[in-house]
């Protein structure tokens, strides 16, 4: 049983070496706004995450087996396996928290040039499609102000 939680354990590190990669490219297709990259890269990251979900609930199962309880920790099974063993689950635990502060750092770094993005293309609709307070042409001096619907950028006339 030991063997098998330090199995699932080594595919969830190597899972995530692989989300970290992949979290590394997205930052790159984000700084160069590069969309099709970002889809690629956003479907793998979607096909590791579930990977990760599923080796994740086998590991639950297996300190749940270990423990004889269906909710565990980890922590909570340490006691229960040999000293060896416990050393390499210890270790193994230990660069995964190491693997899962790094994504979140990642993370949230792609979530802000994500936010930026957004703020940015926000701001450019609104110049393009805000009403203009002067015409594209001259007009008279002394004539009025037309009183009919002002036009965007879009609705102008060459």
């Amino acid at each position: 049983m030991g063997q098998q939680l330090l199995s699932v354990m080594s595919d969830m590190i190597r899972l995530h070496e692989k989300l970290i990669v992949v979290s590394e490219q997205k930052h790159t297709a984000l700084v160069e706004r590069d969309m099709e990259s970002l889809t690629e890269v956003m479907k793998s990251e979607k096909d590791l995450l579930q990977e990760l979900r599923a080796k994740e609930e086998t590991r639950q199962e297996l300190t749940g087996e270990l423990s004889g309880d269906k909710v565990q920790t980890l922590k909570g099974v340490l006691g229960l396996l040999s000293p060896p063993v416990r050393r390499m689950v210890e270790s193994r635990a230990t660069e995964l928290k190491k693997q899962a502060e790094t994504l979140k750092v990642l993370n949230e770094q792609n979530e802000e040039l994500l936010k930026d993005a957004m703020a940015f293309i926000h701001h450019m609709i609104g110049h393009l499609t805000a009403p203009r307070d002067q015409s594209i042409t001259y007009g008279r001096p002394n004539q009025k102000p037309s009183t009919g619907a002002t036009r965007g950028y879009f609705d102008t006339k060459a």
